[in-house]
């Protein structure tokens, strides 16, 4: 079943450049969807559309069958829960109210009761491992403790599809894994983008590769990263191989077609820039 459509997906830009080119694509329920590219793709702005924080685009976007652009704040975010990649000020605020914010859109529309909201903040905050800050003021935290919350506060929305626009940056590599592995196991459909294409292809079951603003390939990691789309996309020569735990891996070098000759190193390697005695100004 694909819970989210959509359709020639396009947005242009102040100065009339194209950020996103007619891309069309589904995600599945219960899947998780990585979104790989180089910077500039159109990655961010590809998310900022999905979670409505950009809707001047052309196209449509469809989730459970509704069009995105005829749901409200509140049912919107009902449906769709987004992490970005900036993290919350430094306000003398507390990791559980932190959380709590996300619990909005599940308030009484006249008294703001939330009946079930302490027992789901509770579970998230079990579920990511910040239970034991949830008394501490947020600015307290690590930069990757603080993500986590952040992904707590997404997911006491309760929606049906998360999206996540760079969860393990600056994240030290466990914190990735632990972040990736749990993302994995979330009973609900996830849009993550990421730069580190070994996380993705681990942990993501289906990879959308954006390059210029234009869907390149989509489909299972084996699929789509061949040694032609690394070459094209990320301007890198690869070999793939199965590591000893029998999961895809690649080994990348950059490719340079502008690479200086021996003799044009030497040359500049050689030039003086001042002579001696010479003043540097």
């Amino acid at each position: 079943m694909d819970i989210l459509k959509v359709k020639q997906l396009s947005v242009i830009s102040d100065s009339g450049q194209p950020l996103l080119d007619k891309l069309s694509f589904t995600l599945r329920q219960g899947e998780t969807l990585g979104v790989l590219g180089p910077n500039g793709a159109g990655k961010t702005t590809l998310l900022r559309c999905l979670y409505g924080a950009l809707q001047h685009y052309q196209g449509c976007i469809e989730i459970e069958g509704s069009p995105l652009s005829r749901l409200s704040h509140r049912e919107r975010a009902r449906r769709i829960a987004a992490v970005t990649q900036e993290s919350p000020a430094d306000f003398q605020l507390s990791v559980r109210a932190v959380i709590e914010t996300g619990r909005t859109a599940h308030h009484h529309w006249l008294t703001g009761a939330d009946r079930y909201g302490p027992a789901v903040i509770n579970r998230c905050a079990k579920l990511m491992h910040v239970s034991r800050y949830l008394d501490r003021d947020i600015s307290d935290l690590s930069g990757g403790e603080k993500k986590r919350v952040m992904i707590a506060r997404a997911l006491v929305q309760q929606t049906s599809i998360l999206v996540l626009d760079e969860p393990c940056n600056h994240l030290d590599i466990a914190q990735q894994l632990n972040v990736m592995q749990q993302l994995s196991q979330l009973p609900l459909s996830c849009i993550v983008s990421l730069h580190d294409i070994n996380l993705a292809a681990r942990y993501c079951d289906r990879l959308l590769v954006l390059d210029g603003g234009k869907l390149i390939s989509l489909g299972s990691a084996e699929s789509v990263l061949t040694e032609n789309l690394f070459a094209q996309v990320f301007s890198v020569h690869t070999q793939t191989y199965q590591n000893p735990w029998q999961q895809w891996s690649f080994c990348a070098t950059a490719l340079t077609p502008n690479r200086c000759t021996k003799e044009k190193l030497n040359e500049v390697t050689n030039t003086r820039l001042f002579r001696p005695g010479q003043s540097n100004r």
